[in-house]
């Protein structure tokens, strides 16, 4: 917080010296949210106010710059937290964030993305100075150990190096990351980690190497890494399609376990029809001389739908349950599962749709049923909702899973508005 501070005497120590006019256009969005609802539990009643923020974008007339600041309001809580805070022109930026990493982060919290392998990913108060003109940037980060980082990115290469400081003191850790793109389809990237270089130093080290590129309908991508501990490999990713087949594979030697490993996914699609595919896995360990195989199916629907009902038909390996439809994985969203190592390893899902307008009511009714073979797992959810007194947000939902009655009934009013 006190950098904060710092950064906001400084700017209004500018404006003051400069007597530049400041105009603010601040912007507030959340959910409004409430429910009437009646469980298994009982009856239960809720309003509330969820992902609230409110954001201050400022333009000077002093030399073009422009401020934006995020303030979240926890609904349940009294105080306010500093999500961000970025004052940028067009030729550099300078953004405080209270929580980031300076790799890749969370789907909910992305991360700057500086760094690939050996950053710890912790997302702390973070700060990051861009200078636009010269492709660097330089931040900052409290942890347990403070950490001071340098990144720059340019056409055909880029860079990413950090040290930390404990006690105010170099602690000798030091990691350096590097990617090049000489060519179309060509990518090398390498990193080290130094650890205690003022002590009993120890080192880790990785280095990358891909190459994309095609020989009319066939793709290959070639592929190869040597690291201590992030595995020692060489590999052939190889694609090709023509019409509604596809077929890709990769093969993979592990240099140091001394094996293979290999796969082959030919598939048939069709918008409004279908999608059919089969994977086959082979591994072989040439030392033991020992083999494994794996084989999974999936077929599909494509884009069933005659209005007003819609329908999706899944048949294939591996357990129904592991549909994510958040993060589009799991079954149904690609091969699963292995039929070789038990037959019963395969499951059918049916999610049905029916969306009605009969003057100002319009109900809306979903039906997922799914039964996996191997352990008996069944699902029969029935889904009703539609909308109430034309109120936007505002809807009746009731919902049962037949074969889980007594636990999964619920019917309400439920209410949920943006803005």
């Amino acid at each position: 917080m006190k950098k904060l501070v710092g950064i906001l005497v400084v700017l209004l120590a500018i404006s003051v010296a400069f007597s530049a006019t400041i105009t603010l256009s601040p912007t507030i969005k959340g959910t409004l949210w409430g429910h009437v609802e009646l469980n298994k539990d009982g009856l239960n009643t809720a309003l509330g106010i969820k992902n609230l923020s409110v954001s201050f974008g400022a333009k000077a007339d002093v030399s073009d710059i422009t401020l934006a600041l995020t303030i979240a309001l926890p609904s349940d809580k009294t105080t306010v937290v500093l999500n961000s805070f970025t004052a940028e022109n067009d030729a550099a930026s300078l953004s405080w964030y209270a929580a980031k990493s300076f790799a890749g982060g969370t789907t909910a919290n992305p991360g700057l993305k500086w760094f690939k392998w050996y950053d710890d990913n912790a997302a702390n108060v973070t700060m990051a100075l861009v200078l636009k003109d010269l492709g660097l940037s330089i931040g900052t980060q409290e942890a347990a150990t403070d950490k001071i980082a340098l990144f720059g990115s340019w056409d055909i290469f880029s860079f990413a190096a950090q040290t930390g400081l404990d006690a105010l003191k170099w602690g000798g850790d030091v990691i350096a990351e590097a990617t090049l793109k000489p060519l179309a389809g060509l990518v090398i990237s390498g990193g080290v980690k130094a650890t205690d270089l003022l002590g009993a130093a120890t080192f880790n080290y990785v280095v990358d190497a891909s190459y994309e590129f095609s020989i009319g309908l066939l793709s290959l991508n070639p592929y190869a890494r040597y690291s201590d501990a992030k595995g020692q490999y060489v590999g052939l990713g190889i694609g090709y399609g023509i019409g509604i087949l596809e077929i890709t594979a990769d093969v993979n030697y592990d240099i140091a376990a001394n094996s293979i490993a290999t796969w082959i996914q030919p598939v048939i699609s069709k918008s409004g029809i279908g999608w059919a595919g089969v994977k086959f896995g082979y591994d072989y360990d040439v030392g033991a001389a020992t083999q494994a195989m794996t084989l999974g199916f999936l077929v599909k629907s494509l884009d069933w739908a005659v209005d007003p009902v819609t329908l999706d038909v899944y048949v294939g390996s591996g357990k129904f349950t592991t549909k994510n439809d958040g993060n589009k994985t799991g079954f149904g969203y690609k091969i699963v599962g292995d039929v070789l190592a038990d037959m019963k390893d395969i499951s059918v899902l049916v999610e049905a749709g029916l969306d009605l307008v009969m003057g100002g009511f319009k109900p809306s009714l979903s039906v997922i049923g799914g039964y996996y073979f191997l352990d008996e797992t069944k699902k029969l959810a029935l889904d009703l909702a539609f909308p109430l007194f034309e109120l936007p947000g505002l809807v009746f939902n009731a919902g049962v899973d037949v074969f889980d009655a007594a636990d999964s009934w619920f019917a309400g009013i439920f209410y949920s508005y943006k803005f």
